[in-house]
């Protein structure tokens, strides 16, 4: 300019395309332009432009940005996966296990309309977004903002400017097939890449003179090699639409830094070498980026604002308003949220809660909102109650229970309201069913029945050497009182009846064949269990334990004179520890009594050691490193566990394991030092999409040579 100080300062827009994780070069653009000193007037975004645009616009300086995606679990936040410590505790018994799950809608089987309702990505908007919850028109934020989405019905492109932040971001973000469509001020919307992924024009619009954009999209694919996923499928056929607006775009950018990268867009664990590519490809920008913040300063000087922006500790809610319930009772969110009282919440309690009910499984999404009403802050929950029912299946193989499928029913509120019915058929070598029933009062104890049948075949040895083959059958039923608190700790006591048998392959035992026919047995229990692992699989912090005492009582009259009324006891505990990166010890004890008069207890109530299943039919089956599976029986048995477990390479693992224990038919011989047994063995894992994937070389006292042990899939 010939005469700087006669003209008016231009106003600059930044403008950052939709891309996935691509996006997260984003960083390395902000971080140029504070290093050049380059203020911003307007921003627009799409999709993850809007994520990380919306943040800039809201004050969060691009250090922040970079903290918070190192130290979002992106692999939790985009499966709508909650810790387990927000699971209730019935649902971890009966969840984890499965490859496939489909809801039952309409008394048939559907799909449902996207893979994931996007419960976590609703929390995180919340969160970050929480300073301007009140913020009605974005061009109040420290930064004026706008963000795209599509009409669903129209196709149209639909440019958000008002509205709530986090959904108006949540809508422009919502892949379409990926995330649930949002109802946003009576639109239903989806992802605005659709139709406009790099909204220039409407930055223009807005009023910036001046654009600088991050492009992170790929171009169009010209050879069928460059198609390696399903996600580059569908990402070309949606870039046919949205061809214009990039051309226009191009255009009308000021400064274009194309920031397309090797990566894909759902590639967020890779936000390392993503940043650090967006990072190295801004920095031949630096030199036009520091003439045009030179060039307006020299017109009018402007500071950087302050980039201090953080997440709200606590706000003080007057109402707590719940919506989109139907069959569940209004007492029943009172187990998290107090009604008609002012109350000062933390952000953390609020999303903790929020975590509790969605844990459940009663509810598929719940979000909230914050509005005002009379000058005072209420919470809005709006909670979207789950399908009737779900199928889901899963399948495993290993040496002891052989191929399994497992179909799985899953019903809440269909037989009453605050039901949970699960059912569970295994097909295979040794099929099972098995039906469990609860009534769920949240915070206040219920009642549940469980019914169940399996069929359990097994060898028996001489040393290492077989000698027979069992076959458990055995049938039960039971009523029991439920607690749970606070989803870690779970106590059940009730009444259990039995209808059980075993049978020989070979009649070595004359008496044993008198088994062949079933017998009755009724048990009184008392159960308390607590489950605080972070993981299910490969855990790396909490423990799991269990406390069980049951009185068996034969009641078929031939039982009564073989067997006796007899007090079962046991207790099991196992820790994780992680004691280094990547290294987590993993202690455990088992130690289990019996309680009888001079007759045995029934067999299907006596400990045995062997086999590497965690989860087995019988409960007082206790795995045990190179043993085979249920080698040693006895009335009591202590058990020491030390494993040793290494992720050496992101999903493989390495685990050393060892064992000490000992099982026999009378406590003085249980403490006999000829009865110690010794197990160890190494174990290599991968965390498969299917489940574990397990191969265990593994040794012991008992058994003069190795054993190997191979585990496919989840365990059930």
């Amino acid at each position: 300019m010939d005469d700087p100080t006669s003209k008016t300062r231009p106003t600059v827009g930044l403008v950052l395309a939709g891309g996935g994780a691509k996006g997260f070069t984003y960083i390395g653009l902000l971080k140029m332009i504070h290093e050049v000193g380059l203020p911003i007037d307007y921003i627009g975004g799409t999709s993850i432009g809007s994520i990380i645009g919306g943040l800039y616009a809201a004050g969060y300086h691009p250090d922040s940005i970079e903290n918070m995606i190192r130290s979002i679990d992106w692999d939790a936040v985009l499966t709508d996966q909650i810790e387990r410590k927000y699971m209730a505790f019935e649902e971890k018994e009966f969840a984890e296990r499965f490859i496939i799950t489909l809801p039952i809608a309409n008394k048939s089987v559907t799909i449902s309309p996207s893979l994931f309702k996007g419960q976590e990505i609703n929390l995180m908007l919340n969160h970050y977004f929480s300073p301007f919850f009140l913020t009605d028109d974005f061009n109040d934020l420290p930064i004026p903002f706008v963000c795209i989405a599509t009409d669903l019905f129209t196709g149209d492109e639909v440019e958000l400017r008002s509205g709530y932040l986090p959904m108006a971001i949540r809508a422009s973000m919502s892949i379409p097939g990926y995330f649930s469509p949002i109802d946003y001020q009576g639109l239903y919307l989806v992802d605005g890449g659709v139709v406009n992924n790099f909204p220039v024009k409407n930055v223009k619009d807005m009023g910036a003179e001046i654009i600088v954009s991050g492009d992170d999209q790929p171009p169009l694919r010209s050879a069928r090699e460059e198609f390696t996923s399903l996600t580059g499928v569908l990402d070309q056929i949606i870039t046919f639409h949205r061809t214009e607006a990039n051309r226009i775009g191009v255009e009308l950018s000021d400064i274009y830094i194309p920031l397309d990268t090797k990566y894909g867009v759902m590639d967020f664990a890779e936000y390392d070498s993503i940043i650090a590519f967006g990072e190295r490809t801004c920095r031949p920008f630096y030199d036009q980026l520091k003439a045009l913040a030179d060039s307006l300063n020299e017109i009018e000087y402007r500071p950087m604002r302050d980039f201090s922006a953080k997440p709200l500790d606590e706000i003080n809610i007057h109402y707590v308003r719940i919506k989109g319930f139907h069959k569940m009772p209004k007492a029943y969110f009172e187990n998290y949220f107090k009604i008609d009282e002012d109350t000062l919440f933390s952000l953390e309690d609020i999303e903790k809660n929020i975590r509790l009910m969605y844990g459940s499984r009663f509810f598929e999404q719940v979000n909230y909102e914050i509005s005002t009403n009379g000058g005072k802050n209420d919470l809005v929950i709006e909670v979207t109650e789950a399908d009737p029912g779900y199928l889901s299946a899963g399948i495993h193989y290993d040496n002891d229970y052989g191929a399994s499928l497992l179909i799985n029913g899953s019903f809440r509120n269909v037989l009453g309201s605050r039901s949970k019915l699960f059912t569970d058929l295994v097909l295979g070598e040794n099929p099972r069913l098995r039906a469990f029933y609860m009534i769920d009062y949240g915070a206040r104890p219920g009642f549940g029945l469980k019914a169940e049948f399996y069929s359990l075949t097994f060898n028996t040895y001489d040393n290492d050497l077989k000698i027979n083959e069992i076959t458990f059958s055995n049938y039960s039923g039971s009523f029991f009182l439920n607690y749970s608190l606070r989803n870690f700790y779970n106590f059940r006591a009730g009444f259990e009846y039995e209808y059980f048998r075993f049978r020989q392959e070979v009649n070595i035992d004359k008496l044993l064949s008198t088994f062949a026919d079933f017998s009755s047995y009724g048990n009184v229990f008392i159960n308390w269990a607590a489950d605080t692992r972070d993981r299910l699989y490969f855990p790396s912090s909490g423990f799991r334990s269990e406390f069980s005492m049951k009185y068996v009582m034969p009641l078929s009259n031939w039982s009564r004179d073989i067997f006796t009324s007899s007090m079962v006891m046991h207790f099991n505990y196992e820790h994780n520890y992680l004691f280094a990166p990547r290294w987590v010890m993993r202690p455990g004890i088992f130690i289990g009594s019996t309680l009888s008069s001079v007759n045995q207890p029934p067999p299907q109530h006596w400990f045995a050691l062997g086999g590497m299943n965690p989860k087995n039919y019988v409960s007082t089956a206790i795995p045990f490193t190179g043993v085979r599976f249920i080698q040693k029986f006895g009335y009591h048995a202590v058990v020491l566990r030390f494993h040793m477990q290494y992720n050496f390479y992101r999903k493989l693992y390495l685990t050393l394991l060892t064992d000490a224990g000992t099982v026999a038919y009378s406590l003085n011989d249980a403490f006999d030092p000829d009865n110690y047994i010794l197990g160890y063995g190494t174990r290599f894992s991968y965390d498969s999409f299917i489940g574990p994937v397990e191969l265990t070389l593994m040794g012991s006292n008992l058994n003069s040579k190795p054993l190997l042990f191979i585990n496919l899939g989840f365990w059930f």
